[in-house]
Formats: C-alpha cells, structure tokens, sequence
C-alpha cells in the first residue's frame, strides 16, 4: 500500500556523480518487516531509486554487490545475465528481458537528504536476513 510519507536514505552526497550504492531496507508486510533491496543512481543533480530485482529472474541486479552500472556508467547492468536498463526510466533495451523495466521507487531530495517515498518501510534497527551478501543495511526513519 504506497504511502506519502517520506523515509531518508542518505545524504546527496553518498552517490557519486555518475554512480550507483545499494541499501537493504526493512519493507512492511503485513504484521512483519521483510528485506527490501533498493539502489539510488545518481547522474550530476538527479537521482533515481530502482528495487533491485531484475525482471528476468528476480535476481538482484548487483549480482557482485556493489555493482550497479556498466564500465562506462552509462547504463545499469544485471551482473547475473547482462541486461542493460536505461539510468533514468529503467527500462530494459539489451538482454533477456528487453522491453521490461526494473520497479523505479519515487526519490524526493528534502534538504540534502535523498528520500524515497510512495512505499511502507518498517522502522527497525535491522533485519535477519538469510542471504549472505556485503550489501549495507541503514536504518531508516520517517520525517
């Protein structure tokens, strides 16, 4: 259930220009929080969110955590099977699945906070989580 309220995810300044970081989230579902990989991409004064879930086969998009974009940092690219996304719309041009797009999350910058809105975080200092992976967990706290 999208929600208006918005939750920061760090300062404008933690995604380089022309870069990519990745954040592990607690999303609400139902009475319990569950991961929720994301990743914020950055090009000069833009930003945008993706879930990072590729549309191929739900992989994570960072198969090699961390690694968001392609050599050039012109496009994101699948680690698992290769796929290149479009930085600002998230749509697939290249791959397995062309003509799908990665879920693009709503990013308000709120002072020098990068937020994300229009989805139901779970306010909790961390999550269990099963899989193993050098992904950085951040807590995250509603305005």
């Amino acid at each position: 259930m999208p929600t208006n309220e918005i939750y920061a995810v760090c300062h404008v300044n933690d995604v380089a220009k022309r870069g990519a970081v990745g954040f592990v989230l607690a999303r609400r579902d139902g009475d319990k929080a569950v991961p929720f990989p994301i990743f914020v991409v950055r090009q000069g004064r833009n930003y945008h969110a993706y879930h990072n879930r590729c549309p191929h086969q739900g992989a994570r998009i960072d198969f090699q955590p961390g690694h968001f974009l392609d050599q050039g940092h012109r496009a994101i690219i699948c680690g698992k099977h290769g796929a290149l996304f479009d930085l600002t719309t998230g749509k697939c041009y290249d791959g397995p699945c062309a003509g799908a797009a990665l879920d693009k999350i709503e990013i308000v910058i709120d002072g020098e906070d990068v937020c994300i809105t229009g989805v139901e975080l779970a306010e909790e200092d961390g999550l269990d989580r099963p899989e193993n992976d050098e992904a950085p967990q951040i807590m995250i706290t509603s305005d």
